[in-house]
């Protein structure tokens, strides 16, 4: 395949192979919160309370997306802010009792659930489609320009 007809047909696919197989925004089966939220609570069980700055380094999601997503957790009262008594600037996320019983239904759910979406894909893969496809991102990212 030719290097322009190759980038134009990555870039027709790639968004449509996003979509597909994004499951971070999905409730998850029985119950209330996405993956996305479960990785939150997650991370507050493993470091304990965070700033929303730590938080969406941890994340890897700007201050702005890991704020709103914040928002839709505590709405479900399953992490709580409070501010620092030595800087009143300073906000720290802690997970809640609900939050980790959530965490814990999560991870029993994990084990029985088979509703991955990425997971699915790869299942119908045979073995050399699957190298192929690891191999080739690798290549991307190892091409990727330093700082974009």
């Amino acid at each position: 395949m030719e290097e322009k007809a190759a980038v134009e047909e990555i870039s027709r696919l790639y968004p449509a192979v996003h979509r597909r197989l994004r499951a971070s925004g999905r409730l998850l089966p029985g119950g209330d919160v996405t993956a996305r939220m479960l990785s939150v609570l997650r991370h507050l069980v493993a470091y304990g309370p965070l700033t929303v700055g730590d938080l969406a380094e941890r994340l890897r999601l700007s201050r702005a997306a890991t704020t709103e997503l914040l928002d839709r957790v505590e709405s479900r009262g399953l992490v709580a802010r409070t501010r620092d008594q030595g800087d009143r600037r300073r906000v720290y996320v802690g997970i809640t009792e609900a939050g980790r019983a959530a965490t814990v239904s999560a991870g029993r759910d994990d084990a029985e659930r088979d509703d991955d979406p990425l997971a699915a894909a790869v299942r119908t893969m045979t073995p050399q489609e699957r190298q192929g496809l690891v191999d080739g991102l690798r290549a991307l990212l190892r091409e990727r320009p330093a700082g974009g």
